[in-house]
């Protein structure tokens, strides 16, 4: 099995020129709380507008994927990409598109972070999200275009409450509609991609959900989970979960058994195989940037 090294500006031993941000400053996130969601301090994601790309609450473990277009199972590297979150301004030269943000995030992040990484395809365990057997019981939703320059496209994070109920905006996910359901919570997401829906069921499971539903478009979801699948958790991290923004292994559910039964109520089905997966591996960087 062959694997590249991919070090800063340095391909099979030539020198390569990447696009590059012209300005960037970088900050530690403020944490993720109610509080600061409430009071209009906090952005996820990123937000392009123009010449000015916004990257609000994101760690390492989310702007590597972003920076080489994949997904965060795809990444191989220290736990600790998963603590702190970053604030990131840049600015594009004039030369330059929204639609090479993720390539100038990859020169960001070997100049400030000094990562160096190669890739591989590694064999792995994962999950298959497909149409059932049965007939599919969710419906197409409203069309929705596509977010230039990667596939992390999010913004202000906002929840509205009403009584039992909730409506929180801003992440992958979409808006996400929260009730008391039958056995717990009930979510109801009026447009939603089945790749998004993988990435929001894989942080219920042991291992990555890829999706394998040929689907195309958005559809309106509403995902059944039991009360006690997420109790214990600090409300911080059941909105991250809901809003899709963690990694497989996030809620404590190691048999998957309440996730089942929820995607088979949609008419879809996981099922387990192994597959060889295209993974990032850091070979090395910083925990902490240089200065802006």
């Amino acid at each position: 099995m062959v694997s590249f090294l991919f070090a800063p500006a340095v391909l099979f031993g030539q020198t390569s020129v990447s696009p590059a941000f012209e300005v960037a400053s970088l900050k530690e996130a403020l944490p993720l709380s109610i509080e600061h969601i409430q009071g209009g301090q906090f952005h996820v994601g990123v937000s392009i507008n123009g010449a000015r790309a916004d990257y609000g609450y994101m760690s390492l473990a989310d702007l590597i994927p972003y920076a080489y277009r994949v997904e965060r199972y795809q990444v191989s590297g220290p736990g600790w990409m998963n603590e702190k979150r970053w604030d990131i301004l840049a600015t594009f030269p004039a030369d330059q598109t929204a639609d090479r943000a993720p390539e100038m995030m990859q020169n960001l992040l070997a100049e400030r972070f000094k990562l160096a990484i190669h890739r591989d395809s590694r064999e792995q365990s994962v999950y298959e999200l497909v149409v059932g057997k049965g007939a599919l019981k969710i419906k197409e939703g409203p069309a929705e275009e596509e977010v230039a320059g990667g596939n992390s496209g999010m913004g202000n994070v906002r929840i509205n409450n009403d009584g039992g109920r909730a409506t929180i905006s801003g992440g992958p996910t979409g808006i996400v509609h929260t009730t008391g359901g039958p056995s717990g919570l009930q979510l109801h997401m009026a447009k939603i991609t089945m790749a998004a829906l993988a990435g929001m069921l894989t942080q219920f499971m042991d291992r990555p959900v890829i999706n394998a539903t040929d689907l195309k478009g958005n559809y309106q979801v509403t995902l059944d989970l039991p009360s006690d699948l997420m109790n214990g958790m600090p409300a911080a991290q059941k909105l991250t979960a809901i809003l899709g923004l963690g990694s497989y292994g996030m809620v404590p559910d190691t048999s998957g058994a309440a996730i089942f039964q929820a995607v088979k109520g949609l008419g879809l089905e996981l099922k387990s195989r192994k597959d060889f997966v295209e993974t990032i591996i850091v070979d090395h960087m910083e925990k902490t940037p240089t200065a802006n």
